[in-house]
C-alpha cells in the first residue's frame, strides 16, 4: 500500500524529502499487513485546489501543512466547507477529505488557535522526526476510517469502529473522551504524558480543558482499564507530571516509568 503524502510548504517538504527513509522504515514497523506500506511525497501549492484535497480509496493521503501561517489552515477549511459538495461529484467515485495534520514551529503556536479546525486531525511540532510522523500519519487515517486498523499493545486492543477496548476476549466500551485518551496513553504505553498534552488533547476533539473536566475522564478510563484486566493495566498519576498507562509486572522489583522522550513506542502496532 502507498500513502501520498501532500505538503504545503517548501521549506517542510524538503525537510520530509530528506526523512522519506526513516518515514518508510517506521510503516514498516507500525504496521504488519500482507503489502508494505511506503509514502510517497507532493507537494502543493500554498492554494491548493480541492481536488487536491480529496482522498479516493484505494490510495489513501494525508495533507501536512507547515504551519507557520495560520491563516493557511483557515483558508484549509474554508476551501472544506465551500467545496464540500464537489466530493460527491461524481457520484460513482467515493471520495472524502483527506486528514489534515499540522507540523508547528513550537507550543506557543497552538496557544494562538481559539479552536481546532473540524479539518485537522493532528499535529506535530518541530524538528520532525520519521518515527513520530509516521505514527501521526497513520493515526489520522484510522481515526477518519480510512485505514480500518487497531490499536493494539500486547493482549490490549483498541477498536475505532465500535469504539471498544479489548482484552483476552473481553471488551468494554468507552465514550469519545475516553477513547481518545486510550489511544494517546496505549500509544505511548510506559511515556510520562504531561497535562499540557492532554489539554491539547482535550482542545483539538472540542472538549472542556477544565481540569476537572480530564481528571474525571481520566478517572473513569482508569476505573474501566482495571475492571476490564483485573487491574492488570492501570494509568497511574506522576506528581506534578502527568500520567502514565502502565502495566502489573509479576517482579519483585517495581516497574520504572521512563521520562518522556517523544511520541513514539516500540510496542505500539497498527494492524489493519
Amino acid at each position: 500500500m502507498e500513502i501520498h503524502l501532500k505538503v504545503i510548504g517548501e521549506d517542510l517538504f524538503q525537510i520530509l524529502l530528506k526523512e522519506v527513509d526513516n518515514l518508510n522504515s517506521s510503516f514498516m514497523k507500525l504496521t504488519r499487513q500482507n503489502e508494505p506500506v511506503t509514502a510517497q511525497i507532493f507537494h502543493l501549492s500554498d492554494s491548493p485546489k480541492v481536488e487536491d484535497l480529496v482522498n479516493i480509496p484505494d490510495s489513501p493521503s494525508v495533507i501536512l501543512i507547515d504551519a507557520k501561517d495560520l491563516n493557511l489552515v483557515a483558508k484549509i477549511q474554508a476551501m472544506e466547507k465551500k467545496d464540500m459538495v464537489l466530493l460527491k461529484n461524481p457520484p460513482s467515485v467515493p471520495a472524502s477529505l483527506s486528514p489534515v495534520v499540522l507540523i508547528l514551529d513550537s507550543k506557543t503556536a497552538i496557544s494562538e488557535l481559539r479552536e481546532f479546525p473540524e479539518c485537522v486531525s493532528d499535529w506535530v511540532f518541530m524538528p520532525v522526526s520519521g518515527q513520530e510522523l509516521s505514527r501521526r500519519i497513520l493515526l489520522s487515517l484510522k481515526r477518519k476510517n480510512i485505514l480500518k486498523a487497531k490499536l493494539q499493545f500486547g493482549a490490549l486492543t483498541l477498536m475505532p469502529e465500535s469504539r471498544e477496548i479489548s482484552f483476552i476476549g473481553k471488551n468494554m466500551k468507552l465514550t469519545r473522551s475516553e477513547f481518545a485518551l486510550a489511544e494517546l496513553f496505549l500509544s505511548q504505553m510506559g511515556t510520562v504524558i504531561p497535562i499540557s498534552d492532554l489539554v491539547l488533547l482535550f482542545k483539538s476533539t472540542g472538549k472542556s480543558t477544565e481540569g476537572s473536566n480530564i481528571r474525571v475522564t481520566i478517572f473513569q478510563l482508569r476505573l474501566k482499564l482495571e475492571m476490564l484486566t483485573k487491574s492488570q493495566f492501570t494509568l497511574a498519576s506522576v506528581y506534578r507530571q502527568g500520567y502514565c498507562l502502565r502495566q502489573k509486572v509479576k517482579t519483585s522489583s517495581a516497574t520504572e516509568m521512563r521520562p518522556r522522550q517523544g511520541l513514539g513506542s516500540p510496542g505500539m502496532m497498527l494492524s489493519a
